[in-house]
C-alpha cells in the first residue's frame, strides 16, 4: 500500500514542473507578442506623428494703461479678478477736470440762449423790414395817385387859363376872371410839383427800405443782414465751445480707466494713491478661452507639417483631460532669430544645434476656459493626412 502511494507522488511531482514550464512559456510568448506589438506601434507612431514637448499655452495678453497722467484714487483689483467689458479698472483724481467740464457746459448753454435771442431779433427785424417795405409802398401808391390827380387838376387849370386868355383879347372875359384862372393854374402847378417831389421821396424811401436803411419807430432793430452776420459769428463761437466741451468730456472720461474686453486679471502694477504717468501700465489681463498652443518643433521635422493636420494635446496640469486641435500656422523663422541677446560666435568655433520653429496650434475640443497661459503641453501631430483635407 505504501509503495502505491510513492508511485503516485512520483508521477504528480513530474507533472508539476512540466505544467509550470508551459505557463512560463505562455507568459513569455504573451510578453514577447506585447513587446513586438508595442515596438511596432512605436515605429508606426514615429512614422506618422511629430511629437513636441516644448509647447505651452499662449494667449493675447492685454496691457491696460492710463491715457492721462494723474494720481490713482481708486484701485482694488488683484490677480484672478474677473472683468467685464467697460467695467471700471481704476480712477484718477478728477475734481478739477469735472469743474472745468461744468464751466464749459454752462458756457455752451449760455451761448445757446444767446443764439436763440439773436434768432428772435433776426425774425423780428425781418418782420419789421417787410412791414416797413409794405408801408412805404402803400405811401408811394397813395402819393402816386395824388400826383396823378394833381396833374389832372393842373392840366384842367392850364386849359382854362389859356381859354380865358384867348377870350380876353376879344373882351369876352374880364381881366379879373383871367387873373383868377391864372392864379388857379399856378396853384394847381405848385400842387403837382409838390406831389411829384413826394413821389420821388417815396421811391427813394422804398429803395432804402429794401436794404433796411430805415429810421424812426418803423425800424427799431438793426438791419437783418447785420443780424445774420452776428448770428453766424455766434454759431461759430457755439461750435467752438461745443468742441471744447466734447474734448473736456473725453478728458474726464479718460480719468476712469475701463476694461477693453471681458477677461481675468493676470498681474497688477500699481497701488492706490500712486501717481501714474501717461501710458503707464496698470494691469495685464487675458480672456479665458481665447488661448492656443505654441509648439516649438525641430527644424528637421517641420517639413512634414501642414496646416490643418490634427493634433493631440496633453496638458501637464491636466493629465486626465484630452484636448484636440489642429495645426493653424507654421512659423517662417527659427526662435533663435528673436533672441534678445543673439550669439555672434566671435571665436570662430561652431557647434551645430538643431533649431526649433514655432508652430501655432488651435484648440478645437476640450475645456479651454480651464487653460491658463504658460501651462506646458506635449503635442502629437498626425502627419499621415494631407493637412487641409484631414
Amino acid at each position: 500500500m505504501a509503495d502505491t502511494q510513492n508511485v503516485d507522488n512520483t508521477q504528480d511531482n513530474g507533472k508539476a514542473p512540466r505544467k509550470a514550464g508551459r505557463l512560463r512559456l505562455a507568459a513569455g510568448l504573451v510578453v514577447l507578442v506585447a513587446l513586438v506589438g508595442w515596438i511596432g506601434h512605436w515605429f508606426w507612431f514615429q512614422s506618422t506623428h511629430v511629437t513636441g514637448d516644448d509647447a505651452q499655452i499662449v494667449t493675447n495678453e492685454i496691457t491696460v494703461s492710463s491715457r492721462l497722467s494723474g494720481r490713482l484714487s481708486e484701485f482694488s483689483l488683484i490677480q484672478g479678478d474677473t472683468l467685464k467689458k467697460d467695467s471700471v479698472v481704476a480712477s484718477l483724481y478728477s475734481r478739477p477736470d469735472e469743474l472745468q467740464l461744468a464751466s464749459l457746459q454752462a458756457k455752451v448753454e449760455g451761448m445757446k440762449a444767446e443764439l436763440a435771442y439773436q434768432k428772435q431779433r433776426l425774425a423780428l427785424s425781418s418782420d419789421q423790414l417787410q412791414g416797413g417795405i409794405r408801408e412805404t409802398r402803400d405811401e408811394l401808391d397813395a402819393d402816386q395817385a395824388t400826383l396823378e390827380a394833381a396833374q389832372a387838376v393842373m392840366d384842367s387849370a392850364e386849359k382854362t387859363y389859356h381859354r380865358s386868355k384867348n377870350l380876353s383879347t376879344s373882351g369876352a372875359v374880364s381881366q379879373q376872371k383871367l387873373d383868377e384862372d391864372f392864379y388857379t393854374y399856378l396853384t394847381a402847378k405848385a400842387d403837382y410839383e409838390r406831389a411829384r417831389r413826394q413821389v420821388t421821396v417815396d421811391r427813394t424811401a422804398l429803395d432804402n427800405s429794401r436794404i433796411g436803411l430805415m429810421s424812426g419807430p418803423t425800424m427799431s432793430l438793426p438791419n437783418p443782414e447785420l443780424l445774420k452776420a452776428q448770428l453766424q459769428v455766434t454759431q461759430q463761437s457755439l461750435a467752438q465751445a461745443e468742441a471744447d466741451l466734447r474734448h473736456q468730456q473725453v478728458q474726464v472720461d479718460d480719468l476712469t480707466i475701463r476694461s477693453p474686453r471681458d477677461g481675468v486679471v493676470d498681474k497688477t502694477f500699481v497701488d492706490p494713491g500712486e501717481y501714474l504717468s501717461a501710458g503707464q501700465p496698470v494691469l495685464m489681463m487675458h480672456t479665458p478661452g481665447d488661448v492656443w498652443v505654441e509648439a516649438k518643433i525641430k527644424e528637421t521635422k517641420i517639413g512634414d507639417l501642414k496646416a490643418g493636420q490634427p493634433v493631440a494635446l496633453h496638458v501637464d496640469a491636466m493629465p486626465d483631460q484630452t484636448f484636440r486641435g489642429h495645426v493653424q500656422v507654421i512659423g517662417n523663422a527659427a526662435t533663435n532669430q528673436f533672441a534678445l541677446l543673439p550669439n555672434p560666435n566671435p571665436s570662430g568655433n561652431f557647434t551645430k544645434i538643431t533649431q526649433r520653429i514655432p508652430v501655432r496650434i488651435a484648440i478645437d475640443d476640450g475645456p479651454k476656459e480651464r487653460l491658463s497661459p504658460g501651462m506646458m503641453v506635449v503635442v502629437d501631430i498626425d502627419i499621415s493626412g494631407d493637412g487641409q483635407g484631414s
